[in-house]
């Protein structure tokens, strides 16, 4: 139920779709030419603000952390990697994903000495994705570059981030780590993670990283329209759909 909640939420999130609504609406379902000329404007009219990179960016810089500098000698207990940078192919094999920022990021704290355990909160704990798990999967790789099989910890029970928060909770009381924990996440999902961590009594700091938007040089070209910011819009909307649903209504 959750799943499709989310899936359609999407779908209504998206000014791609409202652009395609509205042409079809103009096409199939209009015959009057001056009602029609108003849809195909108002599908027009999206694409060029919701196009815009400038305006995403913007948005961008004021939802989102900004990048982290870690200061030298400040270490963490553990760093929660959230989960979703590794996705399984036709053969359920494991390969990572174009998130993978996470891994690398959590992967070259813990090489500097920053965080001394890694969680990895989530791993497709999903019914019908039994066949590849993304903890499983991503465990290997970490060891694979070095890090002690002692410091991995993995949260694959999970449906939704509510979950990875509730169950890494019980992971980290239960190995005694001490908080507050480095929450690593992309940019962009980071304001509605850290709420259902603190939601679900979690200490952590953000360590925002595989930004989206928000770090472009602003030119010329930033103010022309493209489908890319249409998708990257509806990144953004869902996640401030999702703060503001947790927030205030959960």
């Amino acid at each position: 139920m959750h799943a499709l909640f989310s899936t359609l939420i999407s779908y209504f999130l998206s000014p791609f779709n409202w652009i395609l609504v509205l042409i079809a609406i103009a096409i199939f379902f209009t015959r009057r030419p001056n009602i029609r000329r108003w849809y195909l404007l108002s599908a027009l009219l999206i694409f060029l603000v919701f196009g815009n990179q400038a305006l995403i960016d913007f948005y961008a810089n004021r939802w989102q952390p900004a990048p982290m500098v870690m200061t030298p000698g400040k270490t963490y207990s553990c760093g929660i990697v959230a989960g979703g940078f590794a996705s399984p192919d036709g053969k359920a094999k494991g390969f990572f994903n174009a998130t993978a920022d996470r891994f690398i990021q959590a992967l070259k704290l813990y090489k500097q000495g920053y965080i001394s355990h890694i969680l990895v909160s989530g791993g497709n704990g999903k019914p019908g994705s039994k066949t590849f798990r993304e903890g499983a999967f991503v465990k290997q790789e970490l060891i694979a570059m070095g890090v002690p099989d002692s410091v991995i910890m993995v949260e694959d029970r999970s449906n939704n981030t509510a979950d990875n928060a509730a169950n890494a909770n019980e992971i980290l009381k239960a190995n005694k780590l001490s908080p507050p924990y480095l929450l690593i996440s992309s940019a962009h999902h980071l304001p509605r993670a850290m709420l259902l961590f603190e939601k679900a009594g979690v200490v952590t700091e953000p360590f925002p990283c595989n930004y989206f938007a928000g770090r472009n040089k602003l030119d010329f070209s930033s103010f022309i329209p493209s489908l890319g910011g249409l998708f990257t819009w509806e990144t953004y909307l869902k996640e401030t759909f999702g703060y503001v649903y947790y927030k205030h209504f959960k």
